[in-house]
């Protein structure tokens, strides 16, 4: 059965399901992190469900594998739907995902650097004995050091993506044109409808 999909349509349905898997995989991914792996305090007993659904919601802020997941689907896209050519032969797993990768090692690089600085401070300071301080960092800094850090990886991703995104659409675009199936917005008119009007002609008796 032939697929009377455009090429764009057909584009935005492979990164509607990789988009799809991405979230259901952070979804059960965020699940286990907080509820299961997320292990026990000094005093043995397990964080407290406020504090499961306060990290799972800073967790869902970012969506770093939505993102991943869409930035993969441009190279998806271009290695099967476009046209084959020699650019396309170079076109394999390792360029596909190059650029996921990318975003979710640094966004990990910055999670995992921040997790160090916590742990040495903390063992510094408790070695030092507290030198009269409540916290061995400043809470404020450190959070708001980590927000911007994260939020300009996902903004640099996410301008990668919409930049490569519209250069895709344009070549399927041109695609279309050329085989005759290109629709304009504007192609689709709304229907009109028109109200008549009944008078009912009544008679005194």
């Amino acid at each position: 059965e032939n697929d009377v999909r455009s090429h764009r349509q057909r584009a935005m349905a492979v990164t509607t399901g990789m988009i799809s898997v991405a979230v259901g995989l952070a979804c059960a991914e965020n699940l286990l992190y907080v509820f299961f792996l997320n292990g026990f305090g000094e005093d043995g007993i397990q964080r407290r469900t406020q504090d499961e659904w306060l990290v799972l919601l800073f967790r869902s802020i970012f969506p770093v594998h939505a993102l991943a997941a869409a930035m993969q689907s441009i190279g998806v896209i271009k290695k099967f739907l476009e046209p084959r050519g020699d650019e396309k032969r170079g076109i394999g797993v390792g360029k596909i995902i190059f650029p996921a990768v990318l975003l979710h090692g640094f966004f990990d690089a910055v999670l995992m650097s921040i997790n160090v600085y916590i742990e040495t401070s903390y063992d510094n300071f408790y070695d030092g004995g507290g030198n009269g301080k409540k916290e061995p960092y400043n809470v404020v800094i450190l959070n708001l050091t980590v927000a911007v850090s994260l939020i300009l990886i996902m903004a640099v991703s996410g301008t990668w993506y919409y930049i490569q995104n519209r250069k895709q659409s344009r070549r399927l675009k041109r695609m279309e044109k050329a085989d005759g199936t290109y629709e304009d917005a504007s192609h689709y008119s709304h229907p009109t409808y028109t109200t008549q009007s009944h008078s009912q002609e009544s008679s005194v008796v």
